[in-house]
């Protein structure tokens, strides 16, 4: 049920994120479980560009800064997206994809972290449930916990280097088993010069902030608030930045 709840009712919270930071929500990336053999997923895909305050809805085509935002095992699918984006370079003009955010990643790996070890059975997400998911999504000749799918950090990982990722922000929670590796792929891409904070909630648990009945929790506000103030960073118009 987490893997539905979680990233089904991110919808919940992207037209506040899109009203907070000034863009438009161009549409969610779904994937569901007869498609892929895999949980549903939603990766939401925001195509930016600050809006007009003579317009509500300014024509699309106007709209060439990407956002990619994802949830859970969304934001593994988000961070593929964006790996593919960069790949691409020119073949997606005029759209660029700006940056992107990862809340609490589903990354796991071979090498078990501190917080995958501490918070094996920890609340909502534990170490089982999430085995279990990996099984369920990878083909089982291909099974392993350093798939890049898995692992953005893995030996045999796919696509650019890091250092031509796009600028990511991280949002992990303190009691989330999977926090460590969200941490530690954000500490590898700051090494090599990209823009990649990481906002860390203290007393909170894997979906914290997109659960439905945690929505209008304080951390649930706060968290969108923050990201919001992000995201404006990397799709104000020239002039008009603002700081984070």
């Amino acid at each position: 049920m987490g893997w539905l709840l979680g990233n089904f009712l991110l919808a919940s919270n992207s037209n506040f994120l899109a009203f907070k930071s000034s863009a438009v929500v161009l549409g969610s990336l779904s994937t569901t479980w007869q498609a892929l053999n895999v949980p549903y997923t939603t990766v939401t895909l925001y195509l930016l560009q600050p809006l007009d305050s003579k317009s509500i809805e300014p024509p699309l085509h106007k709209h060439t800064k990407c956002v990619l935002l994802g949830v859970s095992c969304g934001g593994n699918i988000a961070d593929y997206v964006a790996r593919k984006a960069v790949e691409a370079g020119k073949l997606l003009d005029p759209v660029k994809v700006v940056a992107q955010v990862l809340m609490y990643p589903f990354f796991i790996g071979n090498n078990p972290t501190q917080s995958e070890i501490k918070l094996a059975n920890s609340y909502f997400y534990d170490k089982p449930v999430s085995v279990l998911a990996w099984k369920l999504f990878l083909p089982e000749k291909e099974f392993d916990f350093d798939h890049p799918a898995a692992n953005p950090l893995a030996h045999n990982r796919s696509g650019p280097p890091l250092k031509l990722m796009p600028p990511t922000l991280t949002v992990v929670a303190e009691h989330d088993w999977m926090r460590d590796r969200a941490i530690a792929y954000a500490e590898e891409l700051r090494k090599v010069n990209v823009d990649s904070p990481v906002l860390e909630y203290k007393d909170a648990v894997h979906e914290f902030a997109t659960l439905d009945m945690l929505l209008k929790t304080p951390q649930a506000q706060a968290c969108a608030e923050d990201i919001a103030i992000w995201v404006k960073k990397y799709i104000s118009l020239r002039g008009h930045e603002f700081s984070y």
